[in-house]
Formats: C-alpha cells, structure tokens, sequence
C-alpha cells in the first residue's frame, strides 16, 4: 500500500510538506536568540567544513539561513536514553533552538514508545517521517504490511509498547493501536514529510536535487534518490538529513549528514544551526555517547 492511500485511510491526504509560512515560528523568551550558557557543552566535534570553492560547485549559499536557531537530531531508532541526554543538553545550553527529529524514530532500538512519547511532549518540536514510521503506519493501516515492518525492526516497537510480536499481525496492530492512544496515533500519523526554515530543509531521506522542494516526491522523501549527495543543488537549498548510516556527521556541498546509526553504534548526532553566527560558526556538529 503506498503512502497516499495510508494517509487517505487515516484521513490525512494532502498533508505532504511543512513549508516556510506553514508552521508558526517560536518566540524566544524575551525576544532573544542565539544559545544560552557562557560554556561550551560537551560532545561538541567539529565546526561546518564548506567552503567557498564547495558552495560555488553545488549552487548551495555557503551556510544554511534557517529562520531560527535550530537544534536537529538524526535517527534516533529507539534510543530512549540517548534522547534523553540529547533534551537535557538543548535545555542547558540552547534552550532558544527548536527541536527536529529527521525520522526514523522508532524501531531497531529498545525504547521506541518512549521515544515517540517525549518527543510528542516536547513543546514546538518538528519531528519528519522516516520510512520506519511509514512502515509502521502502513502496517496499522493494513496488518498484511505487517510482516515487511517487523523483519526490519518493527519487533523492538511492539515490545516496548508491550504488545507481544509471536502472535498473527491483526491483533497485534490492534493491541498496538490501543497502545498508542488516540493522540500519539493521530500525532505521529499526521508526522510532515518535510519541513522547511529559510534556506534549510531537513527531509529523512534527502531530496531529488532535479527538482523543487515542493516537487519532492514521498518516495523520494522517505527513501532517498540516487542523484542525492552525487549531483549539486543548483538553488541554495540546504537539506539536514538521516537514513543512510555513516560513521560522522558532516556537513558539506549542501548537506548536513547525521545518521550514526544510533540504535546499534551508541552515537547519536546533533546539528546546532545558528543562523546570527558567522562563518563556519553557524553549523556545529555534536554527539550523544
């Protein structure tokens, strides 16, 4: 079942992208910007690597200019304790950055349910759809999806919503439903498969770089595109991104990289995006150990 019909089934069709202007900016307290606390936090790795030759290549603004500090985690897979250090460090030391979670929040990882539930909680996060949510809606759509879900990780979700997985799909995507509650199903159903802040998009999956923004395809979105990280974007686009597995974040050539393969290596990786700062001042990388 492709992603449309899931959506239709759960009333959510045309719900495709969160744009600039589609979701409202948070106000800092006291109208402030930029982050909090005189000390470095810990875990901080390394500063943007562009350069000018980079960005003249790619067609990339040599930084990315969202509208507003941003604090953007890669995939997080199910890693509870990892999200929890990660919330703590943004609240000690950038608590003026918004939240985003490039997808890819459940699965493989013990702790999905609570993962899911702190970041619902989280007042003026974004969080995107990866494809393992995709997977998991389909699944609840439709129990015959059940089966591709569960051999890629869905297992681990259903354990820690305390829904035993050795059992036929029907009642285990019921009991799973109940399990989830109206308002965390109807949260993560209505998940964007993108969001956009100025110059900045962060997308799973990364995007066609043929193509517009609001070109973008779910596929695309949620699984990737072969051109992606190999042709330039040639319109200034920045993409934050997850999915493919790396051993470091980077950033480069328009992309902020940050799937560490958190559910399996330990590390999960963070972009601190500072849109005052100069230079390679604006993108710092980090890791949660």
């Amino acid at each position: 079942m492709g992603l449309k019909a899931i959506l239709e089934r759960l009333h959510l069709a045309g719900r495709r992208a969160v744009l600039p202007g589609g979701l409202q900016t948070k106000t800092d307290r006291g109208g402030r910007s930029g982050w909090a606390g005189a000390a470095s936090p810990p875990a901080l790795r390394q500063r943007g690597q562009a350069t000018s030759a980079e960005a003249g290549r790619s067609g990339a603004a040599i930084w990315p200019q969202p509208d507003e500090p941003l604090f953007v985690l890669g995939d997080i897979h199910g890693r509870a304790d990892l999200l929890d250090q990660a919330l703590q460090l943004r609240a000690r030391h950038f608590p003026m950055a918004r939240l985003v979670a490039a997808g890819d929040m459940v699965d493989r990882g013990p702790h999905s349910a609570a993962v899911l539930q702190r970041l619902h909680a989280e007042a003026g996060a974004v969080c995107v759809m990866g494809n393992h949510e995709e997977m998991m809606l389909s699944a609840l759509a439709d129990p015959a999806a059940a089966r591709a879900w569960l051999r890629h990780g869905g297992e681990a979700t259903l354990l820690s919503f305390g829904v035993p997985p050795d059992q036929p799909a029907e009642p285990a995507m019921q009991q799973l439903r109940e399990a989830l509650g109206h308002d965390l199903l109807a949260w993560l159903s209505d998940l964007p498969l993108l969001w956009q802040s100025g110059t900045l998009v962060v997308a799973h999956a990364g995007l066609d770089p043929a193509l517009p923004v609001a070109a973008q395809t779910p596929s695309t979105l949620l699984w990737g595109n072969s051109g992606f990280g190999r042709l330039p974007r040639r319109d200034g686009i920045w993409v934050a991104h997850g999915h493919t597995i790396i051993e470091e974040a980077f950033v480069g050539q328009g992309r902020i990289a940050l799937d560490t393969g958190a559910w399996q290596s330990g590390r999960l990786s963070y972009a601190m995006i500072e849109p005052a700062a100069h230079g390679a001042e604006r993108v710092t990388l980090g890791v949660i150990r």
